[in-house]
């Protein structure tokens, strides 16, 4: 088998639906298998998709909301390909995508991991990767007003390779991250304290740090990538619980990378940011944005005054046996 597409559905029947029959359409002179987990969609999603495909994937039910990183290591260990492709279901191939990957780690036996240019439904640049891995100092400037006012204001990107050639890079989206199966024989799959976002950019620093492989950007690979599509975003409502299972994802980079003082730095800058972007939606009139940021202040700093037992969980000191939001 040349590649193992894993994919991870949680109540998304029409987007995993469009996601494959997009790459069954552009999928072509290579063999693939497609590794559909779902995650206990209480909506019926993933029956549906096991009865509409049948045998045309591999269908694993997980028996709960168990995130991404869990989902994505119970799917690994039922893949068989050479390299393994982790897609999101929100996604549409333009072209031969998954054949153009293998062909390029085919030709570099130095990368481990590789992935594509990412674009919106019209055309346009999306995070694809970045050069640098996330430190105290980026999340300084990320959460800077300027800086968010310069990304809505700014045509050119600074995570997408404009280069049309192979590039390397620190880390790429894992919207379509593409993984030499050895490097699973080296290191370990996915910290499962992670419960989602951060995932593959922890794995690809634990790569780069502990084996020789490196990661490429591979620009004329192309997708569009409906964003947040694969998790209802509620732009104007707040959900505690789902923001308790997000502090599990960055902040447990931060507390692998810095210790126990990176994570309250981490907690420290997203404070202050929210604040100056709660401040600047109340001048605007954006209401609702402005009190669900308001409730992550008071959850971030709820976090930070009862620290210790959040730290247990970043350590990963009693692990969550799969989460429901």
């Amino acid at each position: 088998m040349d590649v193992s597409v894993i994919m991870i559905n949680y109540n998304t029947f029409d987007l995993t639906k469009d996601a494959l029959n997009s790459i069954f359409k552009n999928t072509k002179d290579l063999t693939y298998e497609i590794i559909l987990i779902d995650n206990a969609s209480p909506d019926g999603s993933g029956e549906k998709l096991r009865d509409l495909y049948g045998d045309k994937i591999v269908y694993l039910q997980s028996g709960g909301n168990l995130g991404t990183s869990k989902a994505f290591n119970l799917g690994l260990k039922r893949a068989s390909g050479k390299y393994i492709l982790w897609l999101n279901t929100d996604i549409l191939f333009q072209n031969n995508f998954i054949k153009i990957l293998y062909d390029y780690m085919e030709s570099d036996p130095k990368c481990g991991v590789c992935g594509g240019n990412l674009l919106d439904i019209n055309g346009k640049p999306m995070n694809s990767c970045r050069k640098q891995f996330e430190s105290i100092r980026s999340l300084k400037r990320d959460n800077s007003i300027l800086c968010n006012i310069l990304k809505k204001l700014a045509p050119r990107r600074n995570d997408y390779n404009y280069t049309g050639k192979a590039q390397r890079v620190a880390w790429v989206c894992g919207a379509d991250m593409m993984v030499r199966r050895k490097v699973f024989d080296e290191i370990d799959p996915f910290d499962e304290v992670i419960f989602m976002y951060a995932e593959e950019e922890e794995f690809q620093y634990r790569m780069t740090k502990q084996t020789d492989y490196t990661v490429m950007s591979v620009p004329w690979a192309q997708m569009y990538h409906l964003e947040g599509g694969s998790v209802k975003k509620r732009k104007t409502t707040f959900n505690e619980h789902w923001e308790k299972l997000m502090l599990l994802g960055l902040p447990r980079f931060f507390y692998l990378r810095y210790g126990e003082k990176g994570v309250r730095d981490y907690l420290k800058v997203r404070i202050r940011g929210l604040k100056k972007l709660r401040f600047l939606e109340l001048l605007i009139g954006r209401k609702g944005e402005a009190e669900r940021h308001g409730k992550m202040i008071k959850l971030y700093q709820e976090t930070l005054n009862d620290f210790a037992p959040y730290l247990s969980k970043l350590k990963g000191e009693g692990a969550q046996q799969g989460e429901t939001v």
